[in-house]
């Protein structure tokens, strides 16, 4: 029951780029990573973890000058109280949330290392730049077009470093090369981007 109320409680925070869809792939590609390297994880700490590890970013919860992670371990506790998640598996789901950002490292536990490396994953390749681009003009980070790219551009010369699990490098080579193939086509089609 519990899997169904965080489900639910989930699909209120809508964005383009790190609401409801993000929680499920985050989800999905963890499971997924842990499942090539055939190891054994707490899929009910994923689960938790993947659905809530950006509510922080979203009101009520957000606040300002606050990682959204910090936040939203600050309230893990009383929402997974109150859906009915085991009160035992909570402290590995608030470790795993705390560190799923390309920019943490994650604990020595395998749950936050597969969980940080598909989170970091979800920012690469065709679904990262859609997601980047999907938030031009409405967030921070991408005021405009130009900007936008330019994370697209670092994110692919960073991130790949961030990942720590063999098989999320892999798929993380594989994602850079689709952003390389992206930034060089759209650079040869706009005269060096000139013409965006």
């Amino acid at each position: 029951m519990w899997r169904a109320r965080i489900i639910n409680f989930a699909k209120i925070f809508e964005h383009p780029a790190w609401g409801f869809s993000h929680f499920r792939r985050t989800y999905d590609l963890t499971i997924e990573l842990a499942a090539y390297q055939e190891r054994i994880i707490d899929e009910d700490c994923i689960f938790a973890a993947a659905y809530l590890h950006d509510i922080g970013a979203f009101k009520p919860y957000k606040q300002e000058g606050k990682d959204h992670g910090e936040v939203t371990v600050q309230n893990c506790d009383k929402i997974l109280q109150e859906l009915g998640f085991p009160q035992v598996k909570i402290p590995k789901v608030k470790e795993i949330i705390s560190s799923h950002m390309f920019y943490n490292n994650p604990s020595n536990n395998i749950e936050s290392i597969l969980f940080h490396d598909a989170d970091t994953l979800d920012f690469m390749g065709i679904i990262g730049i859609t997601r980047i681009l999907s938030i031009v003009g409405i967030d921070d980070w991408t005021p405009d077009l130009a900007s936008a790219l330019k994370i697209v551009r670092r994110f692919c010369n960073e991130l790949p470093q961030k990942l720590y699990s063999d098989k999320a490098k892999e798929i993380g080579n594989n994602r850079k090369k689709e952003m390389i193939d992206f930034l060089d086509k759209l650079s040869a089609e706009t005269n060096d981007l000139k013409l965006l």
